[in-house]
């Protein structure tokens, strides 16, 4: 199969309207925070993918200060990121489709996957999607969701062992000859239901960073005792931190008490009760 992976970031699309509404926040001063985890989080663990074959497209905002971008420009290095502009999110689709159409004589088919600015991939994320894209034999369209990762805390220091279905790292497969929509277009939690979903069972495949500026992403899962930052390339000062005991107790005796309670609800269930 003749193929083309993008990977698509929205850093920052909309931030002046979004950031105050919803986080109550200046905008530049979220917007310095933001470019912070970027390249502590979401930079490193692409930059160190094991398969380079692939374009990452990052989306700004048209109205992104120039100095801001400068400093972004200024910290990637390696030249990975292609820098995009748009002003609206709805906008998104048909600018991504735009995208792939001035590439579709090229390639038979597209891969489209999503991360966001503030989380990570392990250095083997593109590459087992590219290669579960080889194997199987589906017909197009069709989505491969990496269900399996991880969540940090990084107030806590605590990772979280996570399994999440139709989560928003992932990918959307396309027949280059059919392009009539793109990974942005539907909200990654509703995807399953409208496409072919494959889910993709290997562990710890993302990141999703918990951080004090979320506006839904929380805590949840089984907490690990180690800090696993390494196996996500994320910057050496956060691979450096380990969790108190005490907030990791803490963390544990919560896990346990949401299974318990999951565990009398699905009781009460069958029992009629």
């Amino acid at each position: 199969m003749n193929f083309k992976h993008f990977l698509f970031t929205r850093f920052n699309v909309q931030y002046l309207e979004m950031v105050p509404y919803n986080l109550g926040m200046d905008p530049d001063v979220w917007l310095e925070g933001r470019i912070e985890l970027f390249f502590d989080f979401c930079y490193p663990s692409v930059k160190n993918q094991t398969c380079k074959d692939f374009q990452w497209i990052v989306f700004f905002d048209t109205r992104t200060p120039s100095h801001f971008l400068d400093s972004i420009a200024a910290q990637d290095t390696d030249g990975i990121i292609a820098f995009h502009y748009t002003d609206h999110w709805k906008k998104l689709n048909g600018e991504i489709l735009q995208i792939m159409n001035r590439e579709k004589n090229q390639y038979d088919s597209f891969i489209s996957t999503r991360i966001d600015g503030d989380d990570a991939v392990s250095g083997d994320f593109i590459c087992s999607i590219q290669s579960e894209v080889m194997k199987l034999k589906t017909e197009t369209p069709f989505a491969i969701n990496c269900s399996n990762g991880v969540i940090l805390d990084t107030q806590l220091g605590i990772f979280y062992q996570k399994k999440i279905l139709s989560n928003a790292f992932i990918s959307l497969v396309q027949n280059s000859a059919s392009l009539n929509t793109s990974i942005f277009k539907v909200e990654h939690q509703t995807i399953s239901r409208e496409i072919k979903t494959i889910e993709l069972e290997e562990p710890k495949m993302w990141l999703q960073v918990v951080h004090g500026g979320n506006l839904i992403n929380k805590t949840s899962g089984l907490p690990l005792t180690k800090n696993i930052g390494q196996h996500f390339n994320i910057s050496l000062e956060i691979n450096d931190a380990n969790p108190k005991s005490g907030n990791l107790l803490k963390a544990y005796l919560k896990y346990l008490r949401i299974r318990v309670n999951n565990l009398k609800i699905k009781v009460n269930r069958v029992f009629g009760k």
